[in-house]
């Protein structure tokens, strides 16, 4: 399992580490003076804002306060009440103002006469956001489609507003709105975003309309659809503040995307340098038993790793610093792990299992868990993570793995030497315990074949 957006840094519960990009959008703080932009935040919101955002980190590669840094920052802090009140306060704004705003008899072409400034430049766009199980909002990989049958293609569209003078070709932007779906937006949803966009853009924006809008190649099948609306606001403009918008061609779209990649792979491989660096710091540091620096420094490889995972790169790119975020989330486990006034074996339980949920096949993920829920005194618990780790084939033979398993099966005592005594222990494990027999009933590999080495019974059966 993957995210195609925001992977883990990760909140307590780890199934929202890795969620559809399905998000609500932060609680704004306005962050440039423009008359495209507003702000009817109470005062005790204004308050509150000001005490988190003093506490915001901007990305060390660009030196900017961008919308991943603010994301971080939210995961960070979602179970903090204050946070969570500015957050809801926002989307009841939102809320409200849909509520209160008629689309269809929304005057869009005196918005557009009162709003259009030279210049002004919006552009629309559509990603593609991965397979998604509607169930858990998990984004699910190819090879996982047999366990989430019901995974639907989703896409997400924007309206981008830049930062500079052109979204295509500037470092940073910010949307005006986002909207996910579930397969490709049909003519009417792609009507209706352009709509919203305008007259009820997320919160910290004025409604308004732009001096050019330009809609990506993706969306030449709607033209039909799209050229009614904005030409009337076309033609509500006059010459001095007027209104234009195009589809972009093919050409356009290609140079466009090779011009993202580029830029995307530059500050991909910033952050992955960064990661790494931060990384190998919190290696020396637990190495040195400094364990509360260690977990700094692999909580900041971690952000590190988050950005550059976001980059518009490769799939190959993306998984290459999942594999890496998985190694170091599970160190910070191990961190969590050790006795002292750093301990916190929660965080340590959270962080194995975000570690096999960013790479399932890393074979130290499970045996983090395992060795925090064996530190927390959940026993079967820790026998479950290992046990989930050995039933994949690829691990099945991963002789770490069997040899935890069997430690914790036997008290830590291992198997016996004595055949006699042997068979009464894998008895037990294979039979006799109800619950140990079902937990390893499909567990084949190494290990089967090392509870197997005794015959049960004379006669050679099991």
């Amino acid at each position: 399992m993957s995210t195609a957006f925001f992977p883990p840094l990760l909140p307590s519960d780890p199934s929202l580490a890795l969620r559809h990009p399905l998000t609500p959008s932060p609680p704004t703080e306005p962050r440039f003076n423009m008359s495209a932009r507003r702000d009817d935040r109470t005062d005790a919101e204004k308050e509150l804002w000001s005490k988190f955002s003093s506490k915001l980190k901007p990305d060390p590669v660009t030196g900017i306060l961008n919308n991943n840094d603010i994301l971080t920052f939210m995961r960070e802090h979602e179970n903090d009440p204050e946070f969570q009140s500015l957050f809801e306060s926002s989307r009841q704004r939102e809320k409200e103002r849909e509520e209160a705003t008629d689309l269809e008899t929304y005057d869009f072409a005196t918005l557009a006469r009162d709003t259009i400034e030279p210049g002004g430049f919006w552009r629309v766009r559509v990603e593609y956001s991965g397979l998604v199980d509607p169930e858990t909002d998990l984004i699910v990989e190819q090879h996982e489609l047999k366990d989430y049958p019901n995974a639907k293609h989703t896409y997400r569209m924007l309206c981008d507003v830049p930062g500079g003078r052109d979204p295509t070709l500037s470092g940073e932007v910010d949307s005006r709105l986002v909207a996910d779906f579930e397969g490709l937006p049909k003519s009417n949803d792609v009507l209706l975003f352009i709509k919203k966009s305008m007259a009820l853009p997320i919160s910290c924006f004025a409604p308004g309309v732009p001096a050019e809008l330009r809609i990506t190649h993706e969306f030449e099948p709607h033209r039909a659809a799209l050229a009614p609306f904005l030409d009337s606001i076309a033609a509500a403009t006059s010459s001095r503040r007027k209104f234009t918008w195009m589809i972009e061609d093919a050409k356009t779209a290609e140079f466009i995307g090779e011009l993202t990649y580029a830029k995307a792979s530059f500050f991909y491989e910033q952050n992955k340098s960064m990661g790494l660096r931060a990384k190998e710091q919190g290696n020396v540091a637990f190495r040195s038993g400094k364990t509360k620096e260690a977990i700094d420094h692999y909580t900041q490889a971690l952000r590190r790793f988050e950005d550059a995972h976001c980059q518009k790169v490769l799939e190959k790119e993306k998984k290459d610093v999942m594999k890496l975020m998985a190694v170091t989330i599970s160190n910070r486990s191990a961190a969590f792990v050790l006795p002292g006034e750093t301990q916190d074996l929660e965080s340590a339980v959270n962080d194995g299992t975000k570690a096999i949920f960013a790479d399932k096949f890393y074979a130290k993920g499970y045996a983090r868990l395992a060795k925090a829920q064996q530190a927390s005194g959940n026993f079967a618990k820790a026998q479950d993570a290992i046990a989930e780790g050995l039933r994949l084939p690829e691990l099945q033979n991963e002789s770490g793995l069997v040899d935890i398993l069997i430690g914790l099966q036997t008290d830590g005592k291992g198997l016996p030497e004595d055949d006699e005594e042997f068979r009464r222990v894998a008895r037990r494990i294979l039979h006799d315990d109800q619950e140990s027999s079902k937990r390893v009933e499909d567990i084949k590999g190494l290990w089967r074949e090392r509870i197997t080495r005794v015959p049960l019974s004379a006669s050679g059966d099991l």
